[in-house]
């Protein structure tokens, strides 16, 4: 999956590179925003544009500083909601009663849009960090409890009835049989969780936007507006799920060298 998805990267890269060559000189550099005509806009910029904006962001620390700031973000809203998922998957797989009262919050959250809840949480938490990282969280836990949720009850019963006939006390068959039945769905459900963080940090960023921060950078580019800039950014982010992801897939495999595998993930 992950080499497809590289390759299919490049073949982007290689596409925009030649289209841009070709279109972008035809496109108008003059454009009409919000009230008045803004000059000289690339509209597509050529590679040249992109290397030469690319060194001003370096150089300015502009792009180091939003990369190390937006992923501290990322990591703790991916980590809380994680944690946050798959208790509670877990628990509403083992408890009816609960899963009774709880579905339908979790459906609630499931199909809210992020940026719907924005105004509550800056109500809730403040313009601070914590609504940023909350709101990464919410949207990771949503997913991550599913995942929890369908792995635990996809455990086949012999697997249950045979730890009890061992005597294994229930914790022991949680994190001995459950968890690890479970884990495939898991790590599926987090490999869209982490995409969708990279989604949810940008709307995340907009709670009292300041930089350095790849969303701001996104926001403030489309103000002046810089398209080389924004490239930039949709580029790194875009490296950024894959990298997320390969590493998604490479802990999980390290975590389940036990298992007999049938295929390789690709």
């Amino acid at each position: 999956m992950v080499r497809r998805a590289v390759v299919s990267f490049a073949v982007l890269a290689l596409v925009y590179g030649l289209v841009a060559e070709l279109a972008g000189p035809l496109l108008p550099r003059r454009i009409w925003q919000g009230t008045h005509y803004v000059e000289d806009v690339e509209l597509l910029p050529r590679y040249a544009s992109l290397a030469e904006e690319a060194v001003f962001l370096v150089r300015a620390e502009i792009l180091q500083g939003s990369l190390v700031v937006s992923g501290a973000r990322l990591l703790a809203g991916v980590l809380l909601g994680t944690l946050a998922g798959v208790a509670l998957g877990l628990a509403m797989a083992r408890a009816r009663r609960l899963e009774y009262l709880a579905e339908p919050w979790v459906a609630f959250f499931r199909f809210t849009p992020a940026f719907a809840l924005l105004p509550l949480y800056v109500l809730w938490f403040g313009a601070g960090e914590a609504s940023k990282v909350l709101l990464i969280a919410t949207a990771v836990a949503i997913v991550t409890q599913q995942g929890a949720f369908d792995g635990a009850r996809a455990v086949p019963p012999l697997y249950l009835d045979a730890a009890a006939a061992l005597g294994a006390p229930p914790r022991l068959v949680r994190r001995r049989v459950v968890l690890p039945a479970a884990l495939p769905h898991l790590v599926t459900s987090l490999r869209i969780a982490v995409a969708l963080a990279w989604v949810t940090l940008v709307v995340a960023e907009m709670i009292a936007p300041e930089m350095p921060s790849l969303g701001y950078l996104l926001t403030l580019s489309s103000v002046y507006p810089r398209v080389p800039s924004i490239v930039i950014a949709l580029a790194t982010i875009g490296a950024l799920v894959l990298v997320s992801d390969a590493l998604v897939l490479a802990a999980y495999h390290r975590a389940t060298r036990w298992m007999r595998r049938r295929h390789d993930d690709r």
